[in-house]
């Protein structure tokens, strides 16, 4: 029993805040839209479809039937709490990185915050970061406007 605990102890002085979580709804529609905006996998059908969503435009929004799925290796966010302009994302999708600054960073930034991540605070700097995210937007469950058809997995922290 003592050398079971001497094992565990050290883990729990190093484990980081990392565990995986989910979202669904709005706040999944939103992200999935914006990560698809900028995935690489996508057609640009599959964007427009993401972008009618995002717009509050989900009526007849060809392909109805289809299902799109949008994944992003990590998003990194950060936002000043003394440099108050400081509002900035980037996304990484394999080896492409791709960073959003200003407006469309606040955008990114704040719906990660709505779907539940948690922020991560160090000099000046606030940090919402993200990795394996995984969205599926079910067009057909999205135009039946019942809070169904968008899930996204993820797992917070690095």
């Amino acid at each position: 029993m003592r050398r079971a605990l001497l094992l565990v102890v050290p883990f729990l002085f190093t484990s980081a805040t990392v565990h995986a979580a989910q979202s669904t709804g709005n706040a999944a529609l939103a992200l999935a839209a914006l990560i698809g905006a900028e995935d690489p996998v996508l057609s640009q059908s599959q964007k427009h479809v993401l972008a009618h969503f995002l717009a509050g435009q989900a009526v007849s929004v060809p392909p109805t039937s289809q299902r799109i799925k949008t994944r992003a290796d990590r998003i990194r966010c950060r936002m000043g709490d003394v440099d108050t302009t400081l509002h900035d994302c980037t996304l990484t999708f394999g080896h492409r990185e791709i960073t959003r600054a200003g407006r469309t960073g606040q955008l990114l930034l704040a719906t990660l915050q709505e779907n539940g991540v948690p922020p991560d605070g160090a000099a000046g700097t606030i940090y919402y970061t993200v990795t394996n995210i995984s969205c599926v937007v079910d067009a057909t469950g999205v135009e039946q406007h019942a809070g169904i058809g968008a899930t996204c997995t993820f797992t917070n922290g690095e």
